[in-house]
């Protein structure tokens, strides 16, 4: 019988659900896993061999939506286009134009060598991370305005991963690789601001690089982890609740998904540098994320 006083998210983890493999061949690094409500299926970036991938959960059809120039993060938007966060631009993937992808945002300045993992708040503007390698100081995060202005919104990373909103919103949790921390920072929803950056949590050794992030509908943190093959799952008070355990070494990103978003979709790659897409069911419901409202060209 389970214990009224005890979550149900605690009751259920310990011990934790086993992984299974939804995608054996998942391209050399993927990251950035993204569900989609509209078409029910999964989207990720293989940033080692410059493919967009698309995946009908219902077929289990994998496609290559893109290939080109190295995408380090993306995200759909409202009108049903998709930004791709590119090494020297940021363009549109939109199905209804003929040549499909357009620059949005050519010649970007941005401090680092690629963009990295994208978020979008209630208004529709984007906030993307970026990486440095060998600059611990070298990236931060950007705010990307639903009128097209990008500017940089926090520094003192070398490598910028997951991000995801409290209920509210009004709060970022946000995963730095280069500290090893999740830092928790207050967000201006009217101005894009982020603010009172704190550690929420601090990785031990044996716990590796926290990378992607979600929350779930009980507040509860899921910090997918490089360099231990893990999901940690850290409660909004900060105490460690489990982890699932996976047979790769790198846990690069994870999304909820499926009809209920009761799904967890999680990105890894293999000691022998092969990317792999798991699945597990969660107890808890994740949040649905929003959608960017980025002008697009006109005409």
């Amino acid at each position: 019988m389970f214990d009224e006083t005890v979550s149900a998210v605690e009751q259920v983890i310990a011990p934790p659900a086993a992984p299974e493999v939804l995608v054996e061949d998942a391209g050399k690094s993927a990251q950035n896993l993204w569900w989609d409500d509209r078409e029910e299926a999964l989207w990720w970036t293989d940033v080692a061999g410059d493919c967009l991938y698309r995946l009908n959960l219902k077929t289990r059809i994998q496609s290559a939506i893109y290939e080109g120039p190295t995408v380090g993060a993306f995200i759909p938007q409202e009108d049903g286009s998709w930004l791709l966060f590119r090494e020297k631009d940021i363009a549109l993937l939109d199905f209804d134009r003929h040549d499909q992808v357009v620059p949005l945002f050519e010649n970007v300045r941005m401090d680092g060598d690629r963009f990295n993992e994208a978020i979008a708040d209630i208004n529709g503007r984007v906030l993307v991370g970026t990486v440095r390698h060998g600059r611990p100081n070298g990236a931060g995060i950007y705010r990307l305005e639903t009128s097209g202005t990008l500017a940089k919104v926090l520094g003192g990373t070398g490598q910028s991963n997951g991000m995801a909103w409290n209920e509210k919103g009004d709060s970022l949790y946000w995963a730095c690789g280069t500290t090893r921390t999740i830092c928790r920072c207050r967000y201006d929803v009217k101005k894009g601001a982020l603010t009172n950056r704190q550690v929420f949590h601090e990785c031990e050794v044996d716990e590796g690089t926290p990378t992607g992030l979600a929350v779930d509908a009980e507040g509860t943190i899921w910090s997918a982890r490089g360099d231990a093959g893990v999901i940690l799952k850290i409660a909004g008070n900060r105490r460690l609740m489990g982890q699932v355990t996976f047979p790769a070494k790198h846990v690069t990103s994870l999304a909820f998904g499926g009809a209920d978003h009761r799904t967890v979709f999680a990105a890894a790659i293999t000691a022998e540098g092969q990317s792999k897409i798991f699945m597990l069911q969660s107890p808890s419901a994740g949040r649905p994320l929003h959608r960017a409202r980025i002008e697009g060209p006109k005409g």
